[in-house]
């Protein structure tokens, strides 16, 4: 019996448990960035490693998202390109997403400010635009002073005066940065759960709930 293909079954099995979405033919750029977002947090919360994230995103590919990736695959083999799950996700956006879109929402990113958002909804814009601007926040440091840089004025001084070392970290500083100032006003603070980038994901109301 060969040991890799029963193991790759296994993780097939328990990735399909979650009902994950598949790809098909839509002509909206933002049905491909919700399913490939979906995809992302279900491997990262099941902790499966890059080597496996290919052979499981395929099983969901259909019509001409299975048609484009049997093409695309054959021409980077041919190139000699060693085909990670970033490779996939830079064919997967040049594909499916129209410059005039990735241009949007790097424009987008580069200007995001928190404004009225809380910490939760900041965060998740952030990280929903980040890989749209893999230019403006090519490290952990760029991405540090992108994050902080959007702040509110009086969160950004808390924070800032106590400078996160990585992004993961900084959520969690504008989070007591904020508790802080409501207190200094005298408003109620409900309180956030620490920021965990590894959390299970929650399905959009498109798609179905994992068991």
């Amino acid at each position: 019996m060969d040991v890799t293909a029963t193991h790759m079954e296994t993780l097939l099995k328990r990735f399909q448990s979650f009902k994950p979405p598949t790809l098909k033919r839509t002509e909206n750029s933002v049905d491909y960035e919700n399913w490939l977002e979906y995809i992302e947090q279900l491997f990262e919360s099941l902790n499966y490693v890059d080597d496996h994230l290919i052979r499981l995103v395929v099983h969901q590919l259909h019509d001409v998202a299975k048609i484009w990736w049997i093409t695309t695959k054959k021409e980077l083999e041919h190139r000699g390109t060693t085909i990670t799950w970033s490779v996939f996700k830079t064919a997967f956006y040049q594909r499916f997403f129209p410059v005039s879109y990735r241009k949007d929402k790097g424009a987008k990113f580069a200007s995001l400010k928190q404004g009225q958002l809380n910490i939760e909804e900041y965060v998740a814009k952030f990280s929903s635009l980040l890989k749209f601007a893999p230019h403006i926040a090519a490290n952990d440091e760029a991405m540090v002073d992108q994050f902080i840089n959007g702040l509110n004025l009086d969160v950004f001084t808390l924070v800032n005066s106590g400078r996160p070392n990585t992004f993961d970290d900084a959520p969690n500083r504008e989070n007591g940065a904020e508790a802080g100032l409501l207190r200094q006003r005298g408003a109620p603070f409900i309180p956030q759960p620490p920021y965990q980038p590894s959390s299970a994901p929650q399905n959009p109301p498109w798609l179905p709930q994992p068991p």
